[in-house]
């Protein structure tokens, strides 16, 4: 059975699959090639669009929990940290390391507080999803099937967004990107539902 979070990030983004029958059927027989360069940045908005749209709903949920910061695995308490590591880059002085360390103090007395923002670089390829499964201990192997592809998408988006006119896609390569996004998105929900399913945001899961 589905974790009602995944209910809700499915409601968030439902819309999402009527916009791909829409590109998918170019009902008002638009030109082909103009037709398929203003779909690329289309597709690739919806990616990018469901992935942080999970991703927030995951951590919205987590905050929700109130979880103490010594229940949870080391990797959500370095992304729980988020920022406070740039103080430690470079030649730090004495001042930023006892600084980072009273955050990293107060964090652990304290109920753990996720901030919400996903960074995604603007270019959700596949080194960018890899960062994302790592920090919540996701499956990346399961993405690798789309991932050619959407590295692909990505590449041609950027393309088309610095006007480059050599780049022509044609419908079998807009099927192809819609195909390869919703694979990954599905598998993502997937592995959303199992991590939160399996409270495997804690160090020993219920």
């Amino acid at each position: 059975m589905a974790h009602n979070v995944i209910a809700e990030i499915l409601e968030n983004n439902n819309w999402r699959d009527g916009e791909f029958a829409k590109m998918k059927a170019n009902a008002s027989a638009v030109e082909e090639i103009f037709w398929c360069r203003m779909c690329v940045p289309l597709i690739y908005a919806h990616w990018e669009g469901f992935v942080v749209d999970s991703l927030k709903e995951l951590l919205k949920y987590l905050n929700v929990l109130k979880l103490p910061a010594t229940a949870v695995p080391v990797h959500l308490v370095v992304l729980c940290l988020g920022d406070s590591y740039k103080s430690l880059s470079g030649k730090q002085n004495f001042e930023q390391r006892i600084d980072f360390t009273n955050k990293f103090n107060l964090l652990l007395k304290n109920t753990i507080k996720f901030k919400t923002k996903i960074e995604t670089k603007s270019n959700l390829k596949s080194d960018v999803m890899r960062d994302l499964c790592y920090m919540f201990h996701f499956d990346f192997k399961k993405f690798e099937d789309g991932m050619s592809d959407i590295d692909r998408l990505v590449n041609v988006r950027n393309s088309i967004a610095h006007g480059e006119n050599s780049v022509v896609p044609d419908m079998k390569n807009i099927l192809k990107y819609i195909d390869a996004v919703k694979f990954s998105t599905d598998l993502l929900i997937d592995e959303i539902n199992e991590f939160l399913s399996g409270s495997k945001y804690l160090i020993n899961p219920i």
